[in-house]
């Protein structure tokens, strides 16, 4: 079944994947709102319901993620992650709309790779903790999808790339279009989006012929080993 004539509304507005999901929803003729952080705060309740109210769906966007600095003090992250979370997941029941969470192949350990959405998850660093727990509070409202995946932005920020970490992560871009399709097939339970699995390097090297080969440390928590997603519906 294809959603037709359903509005979203998007947490997380003006971060990397708001800003790309509101670009294909506008090039599909399909509504939605999408709010800043800071016009939308998701540790306000009442706030929240008030702004949801009039949308059909709620396309949770809104995360700390910076993995590095999450690790070193993880308190805002636990605010935004699980405590905002919470607040959204309270919202959706409510007012009975669906919620759509952007978890992240983080929650998986990296030891194996090819995860499907039957496989255990064990994250390891705080961010991915914090990502893992909301997961788990969001499996408890049975009206819910929730969506793992991984992206850059536009292109890859950094001078040097793993030449041994694999991911099905891919650019934004390309990420969004298929979260809007997941989104469309009105699915529940739990999704994997991503590309083809890939050493960090190929897919830094796709647009940035100038990044050079690096090998991950291996006591770094905050870099799994291969986290590349089973995506097959």
């Amino acid at each position: 079944m294809v959603l037709k004539d359903k509005s979203f509304f998007i947490t997380g507005g003006s971060g990397t994947l708001g800003r790309e999901l509101q670009e294909v929803l506008t090039e599909r003729n399909i509504l939605f709102k999408a709010p800043s952080s800071r016009e939308c705060n998701i540790l306000d309740k009442d706030r929240l319901e008030l702004l949801i109210n009039n949308s059909d769906e709620v396309v949770h966007c809104a995360a700390a993620t910076n993995v590095r600095e999450i690790e070193k003090n993880p308190n805002n992250a636990y605010k935004v992650n699980v405590i905002g979370t919470i607040n959204v997941i309270e919202a959706c029941k409510k007012l009975n709309k669906k919620l759509i969470f952007i978890s992240t192949d983080y929650v998986f350990d990296g030891n194996k790779g090819n995860y499907s959405t039957d496989d255990p998850i064990n994250p390891l660093s705080k961010y991915a903790k914090t990502k893992a727990a909301a997961e788990l509070l969001v499996r408890t409202y049975d009206n819910s999808l929730i969506i793992r995946t991984s992206f850059f932005g536009h292109y890859f920020p950094y001078e040097k790339a793993f030449t041994d970490q694999w991911s099905s992560k891919d650019y934004v871009d390309i990420i969004a279009p298929k979260i809007v399709d997941t989104i469309m097939l009105n699915k529940l339970g739990i999704a994997h989006v991503g590309s083809d699995r890939r050493s960090l390097f190929q897919i830094a090297y796709e647009r940035n012929k100038f990044v050079k080969p690096a090998e991950r440390i291996e006591v770094d928590f905050s870099v799994p080993r291969d986290t590349s997603l089973n995506c097959k519906k």
